[in-house]
């Protein structure tokens, strides 16, 4: 699927400022000591979720038809995706800029937060249940996808908030939530092999001799391609890397998304501050980067109707003769030399 760059703002924004909102909550309840910085995370939240939101709008394929977008939320994960991502942005403006303005205590921003957190986990799971539910795309058809989606969003947010709290006090944020920063990192490294691996079964399971690898259902033919350009120019379908490619820019995301950042993050090499600020603003690199394979690296059903499918021999057919076609054959023949 071609990855676009407001798909790419929609689905790592949102999930950077689900991740930055939750480890904010967990400031409250953690660490009553910052509390103080509870309303600059809140405020950074807002700002990427909005950049998101408004990068949504460029995404929409015709713009007109917007207004019709949650018609559809008994059956549709994209209108569900659009009215929980349209109340959390909002609610969040709501939380973060009312007690500012009446100059509240920041115990209102911790309950705020908590509100937040609970709207930015329906946010991110709706919108990765969008992929996960699309049986065509079998890279993507698996709960792993869902775990996968939330979990960047969620160890990349608390990254900007460890960061945070190190360029504030200067030197090594430390606490609970920081061995949760390190340990969310080592599960995101398995989360990332095993989807690796599922993408390249993906990539196998689908041959014209084998099939679309889609479970047995009744589908139905939503456009005939009569209407639009040839399918084969569709974002839906997109070439498949080159190997030497894909095992280059999955090397780059394990080392900005995993490995430089948990080295940093671990290893006193300079200033704390500047450290963690490198360690989170690489991560978010990695998650763009995790996000352009996850689209750009999944293998679609219709691939096996192209004819840059990869060639391999079928394993139900063969060149040989089958003997019952020759023995009737020869009675055929038989028969027609009988007739003469």
């Amino acid at each position: 699927m071609r990855p676009t760059g407001p798909l790419l703002l929609i689905t790592v924004l949102q999930g950077v400022s689900g991740g930055l909102v939750l480890s904010v909550a967990a400031l409250w309840w953690l660490m009553p000591a910052d509390r103080w910085l509870l309303p600059m995370g809140l405020w950074g939240a807002f700002v990427i979720a909005s950049v998101g939101g408004v990068a949504s709008l460029f995404h929409m394929h015709k713009p007109k038809a917007g207004r019709f977008i949650l018609r559809r939320l008994k059956t549709s994960w994209l209108s569900r995706e659009a009215l929980t991502t349209g109340i959390y942005v909002p609610v969040l403006a709501i939380l973060v800029i009312v007690p500012h303005l009446l100059l509240v205590a920041p115990f209102w921003y911790g309950i705020g937060s908590v509100i937040a957190s609970g709207l930015a986990l329906i946010a991110m799971y709706v919108t990765a249940m969008l992929y996960a539910t699309i049986p065509a795309m079998r890279s993507w058809h698996t709960p792993l996808t869902v775990v996968s989606m939330m979990w960047v969003g969620l160890v990349a947010g608390t990254a900007l908030t460890e960061a945070r709290i190190a360029i504030a006090i200067g030197g090594h944020p430390g606490g609970p939530l920081h061995l949760a920063l390190l340990g969310g990192t080592v599960i995101l490294a398995g989360i990332k092999w095993l989807q690796y691996r599922y993408f390249s079964e993906a990539r196998q399971a689908i041959h014209a001799s084998t099939g679309t690898g889609m479970p047995a259902a009744p589908y139905r033919l939503i456009d005939s391609g009569t209407t639009k350009l040839p399918y084969r120019t569709q974002t839906q379908v997109w070439p498949s890397l080159e190997p030497g490619r894909r095992a280059v820019l999955y090397m780059v995301m394990g080392l900005s998304l995993i490995l430089v950042p948990f080295v940093l993050e671990v290893l006193p090499m300079g200033p704390r501050a500047i450290e963690w600020a490198s360690a989170a603003g690489i991560m978010v690199c990695g998650a763009f980067i995790e996000r352009w394979i996850f689209f750009a690296d999944v293998t679609h059903s219709s691939k096996i109707w192209f004819g840059d499918e990869l060639q391999r021999p079928s394993s139900v057919s063969s060149n040989r003769v089958s003997p019952d076609f020759a023995r009737r054959l020869k009675q055929v023949g038989m028969h027609r030399h009988d007739g003469l």
